[in-house]
């Protein structure tokens, strides 16, 4: 073999080494760069904790579950499943979860024998909603005698929508009632229109469905700067979240996802949607509570009697009689409309009369029609009308008892 032949031989051999350690090299740089960047990331979790800890340290993977991608598993491709239970022990804020195992009922909300409570909540690629918009995450939670059972349903391609939409209608029943917050005006319709979109069926027609946010305004808006989410686990649950991603960060996030696969904002965004549905599972039933007793929670008297008077005059009027000394102007005008329906003629003239006595013409106005009508005392309703304003339906009465006055003097 000549010179040239045996140095080409040797370049040749030195280029194949080469070829299998550098490899290896870099894979084994690659590792030690992901195992740092996994001990950050527990670092991070361990200083700034982003749902209850007692939720945290309770939470187990959901029955069937295997870890892929999220923790969770893939069930389609594009879709990913991901299942975590919470026992009821433990705390969010100040709310013992153990008293989730009480089901709770709101006014108005149907009877509970053959209903399974289903708590729904999504994230989506917009908030503006209309039919451009796709919510790629899908949370709904039941809670049952010993836990709340989490799922939630990830679309990893926009591929995965249909498949995603098929697991969501396959875990709803004829039996369920749907509980959101703002979901009437938001989640469902958006839910619905992608139904649609795909030429299918939705599931939601004849489910009964309780937006949270409704009883929250009822009872809180006088009180509170907002009826947000998040002000009512401050207010209501005594629960302050600790680095929560902003639900109007979560597009961005699955949309980096999407286009380069970096997804440590889109962990955060499945956090955020657990601990939604977990604050609206426990808002549930502290609203229920805070309707029994008003006084705990400091809600307006006033709107609760309203809100009572439309399932349950008795218990409308029983709650204002139970508070009458403390209530507002609007409540006592309110109870003395029920005491005058339930034809308590003596309790409702004696409220009309400490309402007339601080200046309310409807109580003055009230009185006149009450002696008018009722007891026949015709000039102690003219002395009410005396006191009403010059305008023309006041004056027709005051004509009208004039002339029944006179009658009985001739």
């Amino acid at each position: 073999m000549d010179l040239q032949s045996r140095l080409s031989r040797l370049q040749s051999q030195v280029g194949a080494e080469n070829r299998d350690t550098e490899p290896k090299s870099q894979l084994s740089e690659l590792r030690a760069r992901i195992a740092e960047l996994e001990k950050r990331g527990r670092a991070r979790k361990q200083r700034h904790p982003t749902t209850a800890p007692a939720l945290v340290a309770g939470a187990e993977p959901g029955a069937g579950s295997e870890h892929c991608g999220f923790g969770g598993e893939q069930i389609a491709p594009g879709l990913t499943r991901i299942c975590t239970r919470y026992p009821l022990t433990g705390t969010l804020g100040s709310i013992e979860l153990h008293s989730l195992r009480e089901p709770p009922q709101l006014p108005g909300e149907p009877g509970l024998a053959h209903l399974r409570r289903v708590y729904l909540d999504t994230e989506t690629t917009g908030l503006s909603g209309g039919s451009g918009t796709l919510a790629f995450l899908i949370g709904i939670a039941v809670v049952t005698e010993t836990a709340i059972e989490l799922t939630q349903f990830l679309i990893t391609r926009f591929a995965g929508e249909t498949a995603m939409l098929s697991a969501l209608a396959d875990s709803l029943g004829p039996n369920d009632q749907l509980v959101s917050y703002n979901g009437k005006s938001y989640d469902l319709p958006l839910l619905v229109t992608r139904f649609r979109m795909q030429a299918r069926r939705h599931p939601f027609a004849g489910l009964a469905h309780l937006d949270l946010l409704h009883p929250t305004r009822r009872l809180f808006s006088k009180r509170w700067p907002d009826c947000r989410l998040i002000t009512l686990e401050q207010n209501l649950l005594g629960f302050h979240r600790i680095d929560d991603l902003p639900g109007s960060e979560a597009p961005a996030a699955w949309f980096s996802y999407i286009r380069n696969g970096d997804d440590r904002q889109l962990k955060r965004v499945i956090e955020h949607n657990a601990q939604d549905i977990l604050s609206l599972a426990v808002a549930h039933q502290v609203l229920a509570q805070a309707v029994a007793q008003p006084d705990a929670f400091g809600v307006d008297l006033y709107a609760l009697g309203r809100w009572l008077v439309e399932q349950d005059e008795t218990g409308a009027r029983e709650l204002l009689q139970s508070y009458r000394e403390r209530l507002c102007d609007d409540a006592t005008r309110l109870l003395a409309r029920l005491y005058k329906r339930s034809g308590n003629w003596s309790q409702a003239t004696a409220l009309w009369e400490h309402l007339a006595a601080a200046g309310c013409v409807e109580s003055v106005e009230c009185l006149a029609k009450y002696h008018e009508h009722i007891s026949k005392d015709f000039s102690a309703a003219r002395r009410c009308c005396e006191r009403l304003s010059n305008n023309a339906a006041h004056e027709h009465r005051r004509r009208r008892i004039e002339g029944k006055i006179a009658a009985l003097r001739s």
